[in-house]
C-alpha cells in the first residue's frame, strides 16, 4: 500500500500509478478527490486500460473513461478474479522484485519529503506564521501536529476527518493497515461530520480506538454529540484543529480574492477543551509540539481502558495548505472602470 491517491494524497502513490498499465479500481467511483492532479502532479494514466467494479451500475464509466465495468460487489468480485488468475504465469510477474524496489524508493522518498515539510510556504501562510510568533501564546505548525499525532496512532485505529484545510493535509499523514478504518466526508463535503461518524464507528466496533479530526469550525456544528458519547457510553477521542479559522473558505479567498475575506474569520477566544469538560468529558488543550503525541496516547489508553472520551484541543498557526481544485474558481475579471482596482 503506498497512500491515497487524490487530494492532499500520497506523492509515491501519484508516481506510481502514472506508470500502470492496467488499473483494477474496486468499489470507487474515481471521483475528484481520487483523480484530480495535486502536488503539481497529473498522475491519471490516461493511457492504462481501467477496469471499473462498482455495486451500482450508474458509476462505472460515469467520471473517468473504463474499458471494462464489472457491476457487482467489491470484495466477491476481487475474489473471483484472483480464483481466475490463480496458476497463472503472468507478465507483471518478470519485474515484480523490480517494481517492488521501486515502490518501497517512492515511499521513502515521500516520508522524507514530509519529514521536512514543517510548514507551509505560500506568502499567505508566511504571514500567518510571522503573525503567530508576535502574538501571545504559543501556536503550532499544522504539519508538524500531523506529523505527531500519526507517529503516536495506535494499532487498529479508525479515523474519521471533517472537511477544512487541515483535515485535508492529514490525509498525507494517515496510515492505515485494515479495512473500515478510515472514515472522510468526500464529495458530500458535509461539515461537522467527523465526530458523530466516528460515535457510529465506534458503537460498531467496541474493541478499536476510535479518532476524530475536526476545525474548530466544523467543531462547533456538532460537539454537542460530545454528550451522547458521554451519556450512552460510547468512548472516542477528538482531535480539534484551534486555527481560528474557515480554513477552506479563507484558502479561496486568499488565492481568487486578494485576502478580501468574509466571514472567515472564528478568534472568539473559545477553549474547546473547558467546553469539553462541561459536558462530562476530558479536555486537554495542547500549544508545545511534543506534548502533542504523548497527549494522544493518554487520551487513547483513557478511551480504551477507561472508556472516557477526551477532546484534544491543539492550538495551530493559520497556515494554509492547498485548495481542492485551483481550476474551481477563477479572478474576476472587472470590465467597469470604478473597479478596476478590485482582484
Amino acid at each position: 500500500w503506498c497512500g491515497p491517491l487524490g487530494y492532499q494524497g500520497s506523492k509515491a502513490a501519484m508516481k506510481l500509478i502514472a506508470r500502470a498499465d492496467v488499473v483494477l479500481a474496486l468499489g470507487t467511483r474515481l471521483g475528484p478527490f481520487g483523480t484530480l492532479p495535486q502536488h503539481g502532479l497529473e498522475y491519471w494514466p490516461e493511457d492504462a486500460r481501467i477496469i471499473q467494479v462498482d455495486a451500482d451500475a450508474k458509476m462505472l464509466g460515469l467520471v473517468k473513461r473504463i474499458d471494462v465495468g464489472i457491476c457487482g460487489d467489491a470484495g466477491a468480485a476481487a475474489s473471483a478474479l484472483g480464483d481466475r488468475l490463480a496458476g497463472r504465469t503472468l507478465t507483471c510477474d518478470g519485474n515484480r522484485s523490480e517494481r517492488e524496489a521501486s515502490l518501497a524508493a517512492e515511499k521513502a522518498e515521500w516520508e522524507a519529503e514530509l519529514d521536512d515539510w514543517i510548514e507551509e510556504t505560500d506568502d499567505f501562510s508566511i504571514d500567518m506564521i510571522k503573525e503567530a510568533a508576535a502574538e501571545e501564546g504559543s501556536w503550532m505548525h499544522p504539519r508538524q501536529v500531523l506529523r505527531e499525532l500519526e507517529k503516536a496512532m495506535p494499532a487498529r485505529v479508525m479515523v474519521s476527518t471533517d472537511i477544512g484545510n487541515i483535515n485535508s493535509v492529514a490525509n498525507s499523514y494517515l496510515r492505515f493497515e485494515e479495512p473500515r478504518s478510515f472514515f472522510a466526508p468526500m464529495s458530500w463535503g458535509n461539515c461537522g461530520y467527523a465526530l458523530p461518524t466516528i460515535i457510529g464507528a465506534k458503537k460498531a466496533a467496541d474493541d478499536r480506538p476510535a479518532v476524530a479530526y475536526a476545525g474548530d469550525g466544523a467543531w462547533a456544528m456538532s460537539m454537542v454529540e460530545v454528550m451522547t458519547a458521554v451519556r450512552h457510553d460510547i468512548p472516542v477521542t477528538a482531535v480539534v484543529f484551534h486555527n481560528r479559522q474557515w480554513g477552506a473558505e479563507k484558502k479561496n479567498q486568499v488565492d481568487f480574492y486578494g485576502r478580501r475575506f468574509v466571514a472567515g474569520e472564528l478568534d472568539g477566544g473559545e477553549n474547546w477543551a473547558e467546553i469539553a469538560q462541561a459536558m462530562g468529558a476530558r479536555g486537554v488543550r495542547v500549544d508545545q509540539l511534543e506534548e502533542v503525541g504523548p497527549t494522544l496516547t493518554q487520551a487513547v489508553d483513557a478511551q480504551m481502558n477507561d472508556r472516557a472520551t477526551t477532546v484534544i484541543e491543539v492550538m495551530t498557526t493559520k497556515e494554509l495548505g492547498d485548495p481542492f481544485r485551483k481550476d474551481a474558481l477563477r479572478r474576476p475579471v472587472r470590465f467597469l472602470d470604478h473597479y478596476a482596482e478590485y482582484t
